[in-house]
């Protein structure tokens, strides 16, 4: 079972700072709750098949975790998986110009970790979608606060 959340933000700044901030790997640690120790792993230019590996807080526990990216297109979009670390999961980051502004998509599917998860996902829909889709705005409210200076 796996539940998908969505969220779009309008950013005051280039779509290339944007892009420039959002896919250099270290920075997710500074916008992406939870993320911390993030690194390529090897040293080929970040792209699709690029591994990422971190360290992701989750519960209480920190536990590592370890990401592909799917999906590249320099300076539109960037699509992650994960099968390990504390829950599987996708994601997926598209940048959209949108006149002197930014649009950033940001979406994500999370998988069950756990059958209790499983339980959650189905009968308490509503609400696991209004506790990730918060989460998802949190992340690009924090986001937006780095790269407009907020």
């Amino acid at each position: 079972m796996a539940a998908a959340f969505s969220i779009d933000a309008d950013f005051e700044c280039s779509l290339d700072q944007l892009w420039s901030f959002v896919s250099h790997v270290p920075n997710q640690d500074h916008w992406v709750f939870g993320m911390s120790d993030s690194e390529v792993v090897g040293n080929g230019p970040v792209g699709r098949g690029t591994q990422i590996r971190g360290v992701y807080t989750y519960g209480g526990n920190d536990g590592p975790v370890e990401i592909t990216i799917t999906e590249y297109r320099e300076g539109r979009e960037l699509a992650i998986e994960s099968a390990d670390g504390p829950f599987p999961f996708t994601g997926r980051l598209t940048l959209d110009r949108a006149g002197t502004s930014t649009t950033v998509s940001n979406s994500m599917t999370a998988g069950s970790d756990h059958i209790v998860t499983s339980i959650m996902f189905l009968v308490l829909r509503p609400l696991t979608k209004w506790m990730m889709t918060r989460q998802l705005r949190k992340e690009l409210g924090q986001l937006k606060a780095i790269l407009e200076g907020d």
